[in-house]
């Protein structure tokens, strides 16, 4: 608590809403690593091919991005309380059906509720954390770092569900999980999230003279409604969409690729996204500490170059040591990426749940795209190698090592961005 209230400039009466909203984000980044990590299990349990395997992740997202837009509406008509409560309840739902059937609509529907679930944490907490912090890149670095600790946790609890069943691991982690986002609801339920209809704007209230000093501009940062005509927030809001093309590819890809490609055993493979979310936590942690202290659009800009630098080394070789090096560095350098643009915008912007709900809307696109296009080439890929008569797993590996590919064309345009960003905050400066 005190760390709360001199760290983050946190009122009492916010305390505990905001750690109701770490704890829940921290169940979600469990949920989203295992989503990804599963898949291999998902293709060796159901039959499934390359296509529908991105498919399930492109779907999750989608359920994403509607929570998202939900999220950032829905509020003002039944109150923030009860639309998080009826989204976040897709979450338990989803996470559920996944172990049921490996019918191809069943699962894609199930992933799809998954999405919803987590799009709506996602644009919860974010408010949460930017109205009730003062020092809300602190705080956004924080409760980033904090699901990034769910995600590396959740493989470990994978990996000892599996030593107890080989076969029905990943379905008992599931269940698990399911049982986290059930206690995630009810400490939502019993909060003091306002459950009243948000106001759709303070600036319809009635001015008295005096309070027509700041008139338009006022109103209109009040509203949080500006955010369309600012190019600034665009380039942040595209920042982040490419910066989601590679979050979410590594995410859904990264397993299956070391596995089909034979660098690695199954076991090992699903541990690297521990691995990674141990750097991804390690970053976000250090960027909350020098967040104040260093030039954000620089460190952004340093991020982005990193990130694509190593994830280009982890893809390019077949040899252990730079793999894991790259490994490290790609997780290490996309830790800060995403809070801290966050938390360049304007404060009107990211604590307004309709321009925040917006942004991580647009970026989400990034996140839908990427899993299904590098599917459809590792597929498209494999067919072509096995018509060419390579063997079953040689065509496998050319075409799961063309579609990872992708990633790494979305991150370099993600790196040509920051750079602009950079040189708009110079030339501004």
């Amino acid at each position: 608590m005190k760390f709360l209230s001199e760290k983050l400039g946190v009122a009492p009466e916010k305390q505990r809403l905001i750690l109701v909203a770490y704890f829940v984000f921290f169940v979600t980044g469990m949920t989203s690593t295992i989503l990804g990590t599963i898949i291999p299990n998902l293709r060796d349990a159901y039959g499934l091919n390359y296509l529908v395997s991105g498919s399930l992740f492109t779907l999750h997202q989608a359920g994403n991005l509607c929570a998202v837009i939900l999220a950032g509406f829905l509020p003002y008509l039944i109150g923030r309380k009860k639309s998080v409560l009826i989204l976040y309840s897709a979450l338990a739902i989803g996470t559920i059906l996944i172990t049921a059937s490996g019918f191809p609509i069943l699962l894609m529907t199930a992933y799809a509720f998954t999405g919803v679930g987590r799009g709506t944490t996602s644009n919860i907490t974010n408010v949460i954390v930017s109205e009730s912090s003062e020092n809300k890149g602190a705080g956004l670095n924080l409760l980033h770092a904090i699901f990034a600790f769910g995600a590396l946790v959740s493989p470990f609890i994978l990996l000892l569900a599996s030593s107890f069943s080989a076969s029905q691991g990943w379905r008992i982690t599931l269940w698990i999980l399911a049982l986290c986002m059930i206690v995630s609801f009810f400490l939502f339920a019993t909060s003091s999230l306002n459950n009243k209809p948000e106001p759709r704007s303070s600036a319809v209230e009635k001015k008295t003279p005096s309070s027509e000093m700041s008139s338009q501009s006022e109103a209109e940062a009040l509203s949080g409604i500006p955010f369309y005509k600012s190019f600034d927030y665009w380039l942040n809001v595209s920042i982040l969409l490419f910066y989601l093309c590679g979050e979410s590819g590594n995410m859904g890809w990264l397993v299956t690729y070391f596995k089909d490609t034979g660098l690695m055993g199954q076991t090992f493979a699903q541990m690297t996204s521990s691995i990674m979310w141990i750097m991804i936590m390690a970053g976000r942690l250090l960027a909350a500490a020098i967040s104040g202290k260093v030039n954000k659009s620089l460190m952004i800009l340093v991020l982005a170059f990193l990130n694509t630098a190593f994830f280009i080394l982890m893809i390019s070789t077949r040899s252990m040591p730079l793999i894991i090096t790259g490994l490290l560095g790609t997780g290490f350098s996309m830790s800060g990426i995403y809070p801290t643009t966050l938390s360049t915008m304007k404060r009107e912007y990211n604590s307004s749940p309709l321009s925040t709900g917006f942004a991580i809307g647009i970026a989400l696109v990034g996140g839908i795209t990427m899993p299904v296009t590098v599917g459809a080439i590792a597929e498209k890929v494999t067919s072509s190698a096995l018509a060419q008569g390579l063997s079953s797993a040689a065509a496998e590996k050319a075409g799961v090592s063309s579609g990872i590919s992708a990633i790494a064309v979305a991150l370099s345009i993600m790196l040509i961005l920051t750079l602009i960003k950079f040189i708009r905050e110079r030339k501004s400066a």
